[in-house]
């Protein structure tokens, strides 16, 4: 086996572990609303998503909108920035 071909698929075997950018977010955001003692049902209710739509985020599954982050930064009480600075 060649040097180019262990290192595609050593390559490839890297990018099938590697989290997408939805999953970190998701896992950051199950951690803030666990640190900050808030249940799912407690983040929908206090602003308007379905119950659904916040488990898709949290799993990774769903790319929020700009206008969603805001929201979500606000019931951490921090800000779009810090809330995706850490991704």
């Amino acid at each position: 086996m060649t040097y180019s071909i262990r290192v595609s698929r050593l390559l490839q075997r890297w990018l099938a572990m590697a989290e997408s950018l939805e999953e970190r977010f998701g896992k950051r955001c199950k951690k803030l609303r666990h640190q900050a003692g808030l249940s799912q049902l407690d983040m929908v209710r206090e602003h308007g998503f379905s119950l659904s739509h916040y488990q898709k985020i949290e799993r990774g599954t769903l790319d929020p909108r700009l206008s969603t982050l805001v929201r979500i930064a606000k019931s951490f009480g921090i800000s779009v920035s810090d809330l995706v600075n850490s991704l």
